[in-house]
């Protein structure tokens, strides 16, 4: 059963960078276990046009290689405020029920201040972690740029949590699994990480887009 993330909603006189992150075009994250995908994109594609009058202006489903019943879904608003709505909807509960998502979705809200980022074409890993300092983590991770190329990323976006600075998500794009899961397994990348002070053990998992 989908049980609706509770988020807190920032309040009238909230931060001037808190104000402006709930105004920003913001990309909530939905990953989930579904039961059959299937059914589930029978519902998930029927929801389209509730989706459009939910303020969703993009949305790509990604599933993942090792797992085809985990399933990411990003949807693109024009602010936090209306991404939060459309997650507390009724219609949406309903909707998840119907496409039998098994137990509760984890729900994130984020920005980004890097290029849009096209949909993938090959593998698109995703890492999600805590950092202990966002501008110390991005001078780390921006100053990996070589070893990243070399490593086979051919697509990149940094995307920062509404709610929490440090709560980051990264998305990185390569022409085919293998090369993908060389590079999260690089000694290379896991002394930068700990150098940008990565908090605990990062969440990756590698997906490719589903279109039907």
């Amino acid at each position: 059963m989908y049980v609706p993330l509770q988020m807190s909603v920032h309040a009238v006189g909230a931060s001037p960078a808190a104000t402006a992150l709930e105004n920003a075009t913001v990309r909530l994250f939905v990953r989930h276990n579904v039961a059959d995908y299937a059914t589930w994109r029978k519902a998930y594609d029927g929801f389209a046009e509730t989706q459009r009058k939910g303020g969703v202006v993009a949305q790509a489903v990604y599933r993942s290689e090792s797992s085809p019943g985990d399933v990411t879904v990003v949807h693109d608003f024009k602010s936090a405020g209306a991404a939060r709505a459309f997650t507390t909807s009724p219609d949406l509960k309903t909707a998840m029920e119907k496409a039998a998502v098994v137990g509760v979705p984890a729900i994130w809200f984020t920005t980004s201040a890097d290029a849009p980022l096209a949909e993938a074409t090959g593998v698109r890993l995703f890492v999600r972690h805590t950092v202990a300092d966002l501008a110390a983590w991005r001078r780390a991770y921006d100053g990996f740029a070589e070893g990243q190329r070399k490593g086979g990323v051919i697509a990149k976006a940094v995307f920062q949590s509404v709610d929490d600075p440090n709560d980051v998500t990264v998305v990185h794009d390569f022409k085919d699994l293998e090369t993908a899961k060389a590079f999260a397994a690089s000694p290379d990348v896991k002394a930068t990480m700990q150098k940008a002070g990565v908090v605990g053990a990062p969440q990756l998992w590698f997906t490719s887009r589903a279109t039907e």
